[in-house]
C-alpha cells in the first residue's frame, strides 16, 4: 500500500507556490551572473563606458561583467 498519493490540480494551489513560480518567472527578466547566478549588480563606470560588475563576485575580489 503506498504512503501517500498525488492528488491532481493541487500543485499551485498553495500561496507559497504561486510565488514561487511568479519568482521564476520574473527571474527571465534580469541577467544573471556567470559564475554564481547572482542577480545583483553594481555599476560602474569609466569614461563613457558603463559596466554591470556582479556584487556577490565582486565581494570576493573579482571582477566579473555582468550583460
Amino acid at each position: 500500500m503506498p504512503k501517500f498519493r498525488v492528488i491532481p490540480g493541487t500543485k499551485d494551489a498553495t500561496p507559497a507556490a504561486q510565488v514561487r513560480r511568479r519568482t521564476r518567472e520574473s527571474a527571465r527578466d534580469w541577467p544573471a551572473c556567470p559564475h554564481c547566478g547572482g542577480r545583483e549588480v553594481v555599476q560602474a563606470k569609466i569614461g563613457n563606458v558603463k559596466n554591470d560588475l556582479c556584487v556577490a563576485c565582486l565581494l570576493q575580489g573579482r571582477r566579473v561583467v555582468v550583460e
